[in-house]
């Protein structure tokens, strides 16, 4: 590409186009505000190329790349891979397109955390009352969001959302490392019926088939221990980590190192009240047999 004679915001564009931590991480651009269809146009228009001649080059329409560069679509994996081979920009698209997926749909409170999450090489969940978000099916998903009375504009967008963001247990490159820990409850409460939960748990267990994922389950025997008093969540990126607590008003980010600490010391405290790896797992299929 030629990157002569740009404006400020061009220059911009092409420092994120040929940086190589950008280029390898897929990073340093909020594509939840529009910036993979600018990313889009600008490598596009420095190639030369028309809007028809880029939609030859990957057998689409010309109408859908128009909808890429307005942010009204966001490109598929397989396109998304296309793109990355036809401007040789390594997988800057397809991270790109990813973490588009993962926000688009979401309620501004969120929009922070799920920002670190995408960006996590560590995660730790524990979720008292519902399975945690990376790992919920699409069916139990949209029964929480449904049921639960979840005030969200846009059901379908933010399942879907919801879903995409566990792309970043399966990413090529550093897939995120997830520690997941569950009260018994949650194997237990009958969310979108027997046939939802079934499902949800099988597909639990096949998520801890995965070498990065791990799943405890906190018996119904442990009695009172400090997970009764709330979910939360935990990511490291960049060498720091970050926490998160739900509410039933939203939810907020904790970034003070003394809070996040002690966020730190209560995860802790929870886990060793879980059950080990594989009776934990044995747990989750028996509750799963049993909704069958």
């Amino acid at each position: 590409m030629d990157f002569a004679r740009q404006s400020a915001e061009d220059k911009r564009l092409a420092a994120k186009m040929t940086d190589p931590m950008v280029r390898r991480e897929g990073r340093g651009m909020s594509n939840h505000n529009g910036g993979l269809g600018r990313m889009l146009k600008f490598a596009r228009s420095k190639s030369g190329m028309t809007q028809d001649q880029l939609a030859e080059r990957l057998n689409v329409s010309t109408s859908l790349i128009a909808k890429f560069e307005t942010n009204r679509l966001i490109p598929k994996h397989d396109t998304a891979r296309d793109l990355d081979a036809v401007f040789d920009s390594a997988e800057l698209f397809q991270e790109s397109a990813a973490e588009a997926r993962a926000f688009s749909g979401v309620t501004v409170w969120i929009r922070p955390w799920l920002e670190y999450e995408q960006h996590a090489t560590m995660v730790r969940s524990f979720e008292l009352t519902v399975v945690p978000g990376l790992l919920q099916t699409e069916d139990y998903a949209r029964a929480i969001l449904r049921d639960a009375g979840t005030r969200v504009p846009d059901l379908d967008g933010t399942v879907a959302s919801r879903i995409a963001r566990a792309a970043v247990l399966r990413r090529d490159d550093h897939p995120c490392r997830l520690f997941a820990v569950v009260d018994e409850a949650v194997l237990r409460r009958p969310v979108g019926g027997p046939k939802v939960m079934a499902e949800q748990l099988h597909a639990i267990v096949q998520a801890c088939a995965l070498p990065n994922v791990s799943v405890a389950v906190v018996p119904a025997s442990a009695g009172a221990y400090p997970g009764l008093n709330g979910p939360l969540a935990l990511a490291t990126v960049d060498g720091r980590t970050v926490a998160f607590l739900d509410d039933p008003l939203g939810g907020r980010v904790v970034e003070d190192p003394d809070q996040v600490a002690a966020l730190d010391e209560i995860w802790e405290a929870i886990r060793e009240y879980a059950l080990p790896a594989r009776p934990s797992l044995e747990l989750i299929m028996e509750a799963a047999e049993s909704w069958s």
